[in-house]
């Protein structure tokens, strides 16, 4: 009688193994397919390599200078950087051969910074988009963001993550591979600035006589003493 039972007790036991191996590679494929999603910048931040990055390099081996002595709006890099998960709004100014980001993030990745928020989404009834003023509910036109109900800033390019930045250095590399470096920044009022350069040139107009002011801009946003590998 065994015997007879023998076949199909066995074929249940080889059914069973082989459903089991199967879920548990399947179970290994979707967790392998989350950890590569490029979208996904809050994926193992902790394990960068913050070493082997793609912008502000010269700076990770001494002081730097931001002595640019040509500036221009590229609307095209600007609209790349755009379609990125992540980013909102991107402005990207080329100099001599650097690359300087100005950025806003949305919602469509995770892990583009940290906890620190600098943007009121809340609303209010006095004032919805201006709490400043309770009774104008418009905003500056040459402002991208007044930081109520808009899209997310970071005050300091350090909050954003590591993979956030490298993501966006490596595809500005690709689009111009003469690029010596490359800065991102989201700080609200950089970005408002970038902004108003960006106007200046869909008008027509060089961006040449602001040179000395965008000079001084980013050396104080992105400073200029050696910086250390642990954003």
């Amino acid at each position: 009688m065994f015997r007879k039972l023998g076949f199909p007790i066995c074929g249940i036991i080889f059914l069973l193994l082989t459903l089991s191996a199967c879920g548990s590679s399947g179970k290994q494929y979707r967790g392998d397919r989350d950890d590569s999603t490029s979208s996904n910048f809050g994926v193992h931040v902790e394990k960068a390599d913050q070493n082997d990055r793609s912008y502000q390099v010269q700076q990770l081996s001494g002081p730097v200078t931001h002595n640019n002595t040509k500036l221009e709006y590229s609307q095209y890099l600007s609209d790349q950087l755009h379609t990125m998960d992540g980013v909102n709004t991107a402005l990207v100014m080329i100099t001599n051969q650097n690359a300087y980001v100005a950025l806003m993030m949305d919602s469509s990745a995770i892990g583009t910074k940290g906890l620190t928020k600098e943007t009121n989404n809340q609303g209010t009834a006095k004032g919805f988009y201006n709490d400043d003023n309770p009774y104008d509910d418009s905003l500056p036109s040459n402002d991208l963001n007044k930081g109520y109900n808009s899209y997310e800033t970071a005050i300091h390019h350090d909050l954003l993550s590591h993979p956030f930045k490298e993501a966006i250095a490596q595809k500005l590399r690709v689009l111009k591979p003469d690029l010596m470096d490359v800065y991102i920044s989201a700080n609200r009022d950089f970005l408002n600035k970038m902004n108003s350069y960006a106007q200046e040139s869909w008008q027509g107009r060089s961006l040449m006589p602001l040179l000395t002011d965008f000079n001084q801009t980013v050396t104080r946003v992105f400073g200029t003493a050696q910086s250390l590998p642990h954003d």
